[in-house]
């Protein structure tokens, strides 16, 4: 029952988020922030009891979360940012200047290696405090939560496309 509520949780966050991109008033962002709090509360509880952790685990865990949580919003965005400028050079039945999404792409690039660099990064630091069996079960739970939320997302309500997010836990 609880996975069946923390998947509820993620699936109504999806849109949230993509309101919160697009510059919605002030109370969406809030509500987006309260709403993504408590499914990332709900994530650790999981992962907490999953794995295994004791609290001294469960804490670290939530600080280097934290720090690391930061660096992927901002790679989110950045991302997005990105993705936008390229659809832009796209569209059809307009020129695209060459050197622009030669640029992009190239940025795509550096942002998926960079990401991936971040993720090794965090586990290694994680790694001072977890099994490799915990680290390992918690790379395999992030990624699951991960391709749920944009498996909605890519659905969104009524079959609108809204972007997924990643929880940081």
């Amino acid at each position: 029952m609880r996975t069946h509520y923390l998947w509820f949780l993620a699936l109504l966050l999806a849109p949230l988020h993509s309101a919160l991109a697009q510059g919605a008033d002030t109370t969406e962002p809030r509500r987006a922030d309260s709403l993504r709090q408590r499914i990332e509360e709900r994530f650790a509880s999981r992962v907490q009891s999953e794995l295994g952790l004791t609290n001294e685990q469960t804490a670290k865990l939530r600080a280097t979360s934290q720090v690391y949580s930061g660096r992927r919003r901002d790679m989110r965005d950045r991302a997005m940012q990105v993705r936008e400028a390229l659809v832009k050079q796209l569209q059809p039945g307009v020129a695209a200047n060459q050197d622009s999404v030669a640029k992009l792409t190239d940025a795509m690039i550096d942002l998926k290696l960079s990401s991936a660099q971040l993720t090794r990064d965090e586990m290694k630091d994680v790694s001072k405090y977890l099994t490799p069996v915990q680290r390992a079960r918690l790379l395999v739970m992030r990624e699951r939560f991960t391709e749920r939320v944009k498996e909605h997302g890519h659905r969104g309500w009524g079959g609108r496309r809204h972007s997924g997010n990643q929880s940081s836990m």
